[in-house]
């Protein structure tokens, strides 16, 4: 049996690294069921002072296994625990190597009401673990109500194609220049193009502000090897007007907690709502065309204002298995007195 003890990454907020440890565990134990060894235990441990999330195995972790424990959210550095003399002797673990680009992209971006980038992270990792494909699957990542972008930050540091609608204009534009800035900073080869995607006349018409890019001029002649980065200023119901059917294998979204993040259900309406369940009964539809058949979507919400059970059945209703119905894992916690935040997980088949 091995041993390994896993120190959390710190976060960026203290109510968020209350919280963090069981979602952890969580998150692992998602994670170990494509581990290569056999997973024993997962835990929480509390050593001189320091918290750890501990994972026993039947054997050492593989090759495979490490690249998939580096990518959790919650990772900061890994170690094997070794007994000796009744003392925990700390064996360090490299982790694997896999950001495309520095990861410290979805934290130099501000504003306000922003979602913590490991909550957003983690929820990422779930969707890809729960479906059918992997990391070293070509994955694109939807994020349905994409705000300024973090999900798709996230994503990008994975080196998977992203793509976001979003109905506000302002954030629309303020992700498109802040993505922008970031990738002619780091001399990335690229290209921009702001084309329309979507209706029959100048009134009707949405766009989408499309970037491709690689890391060197050599990759960026290859068009299997550029990586895409686009956001679409408009209604998420309209999804598969915007995209072609099975376009993506996962879709993560952070679902709107109240008025000042309050969305719309229509290009034409003006109706602002505070209940998530309005807005996934008007746009499921839209989003399970666009996901393929083995992918999983994955959203966050404000269960003050509309329960687990009453959001569960909706996905149930268009289509979907959700997956986290049968787990017994929680990742509900509290974000603030108005806002206790929870995840739905549920595939396509």
């Amino acid at each position: 049996m091995t041993d390994y003890l896993l120190l959390q990454n710190p976060g960026h907020n203290r109510v968020y690294y209350n919280y963090a440890g069981n979602l952890a565990v969580a998150e692992l134990k998602i994670a170990a069921q494509k581990f290569d060894t056999k997973c024993i235990n997962v835990g929480i441990e509390q050593i001189e002072g320091v918290r750890y999330i501990i994972l026993k195995t039947e054997n050492e972790l593989s090759e495979k296994d490490m690249q998939i424990l580096s990518r959790l959210s919650f990772v900061f550095a890994v170690y094997e625990r070794i007994i000796f003399e009744n003392q925990n002797l700390f064996k360090p673990i490299p982790k694997a190597s896999y950001y495309y680009i520095d990861e410290k992209i979805s934290t130099i971006l501000k504003y306000s009401g922003k979602t913590n980038e490991l909550f957003t992270k983690m929820m990422i990792n779930i969707a890809l673990l729960s479906s059918n494909f992997d990391h070293k699957s070509k994955i694109k990542l939807l994020d349905p109500v994409a705000g300024r972008g973090t999900t798709l930050f996230e994503g990008i540091v994975y080196g998977f194609d992203v793509f976001g609608i979003e109905t506000d204009a302002k954030s629309v534009q303020d992700s498109t220049v802040f993505f922008k800035k970031y990738i002619e900073k780091e001399k990335l080869k690229h290209s921009f193009i702001k084309r329309q995607i979507f209706g029959k006349n100048k009134s009707e018409a949405v766009y989408i502000n499309e970037f491709e890019f690689s890391k060197t001029k050599y990759d960026f002649k290859t068009s299997q090897k550029r990586k895409k980065f686009g956001i679409i200023e408009g209604s998420t119901q309209e999804a598969a007007n915007y995209f072609k059917n099975e376009t993506f294998e996962i879709i993560v979204g952070d679902l709107p907690y109240g008025i000042a993040h309050g969305n719309s259900t229509g290009k034409n309406t003006i109706s602002i709502t505070r209940n998530p369940s309005e807005l996934l009964s008007a746009s499921l539809p839209s989003w399970y065309k666009v996901l393929k058949k083995g992918g999983v979507i994955v959203v966050a919400w404000n269960v003050f204002v509309a329960s687990k059970h009453k959001i569960s059945k909706i996905f149930t209703e268009n289509g979907f298995d959700v997956l986290s119905e049968k787990n017994p894992d929680k990742f509900e916690h509290l974000v603030d007195n108005s806002i206790k935040r929870d995840i739905i997980v549920a595939k396509k088949y």
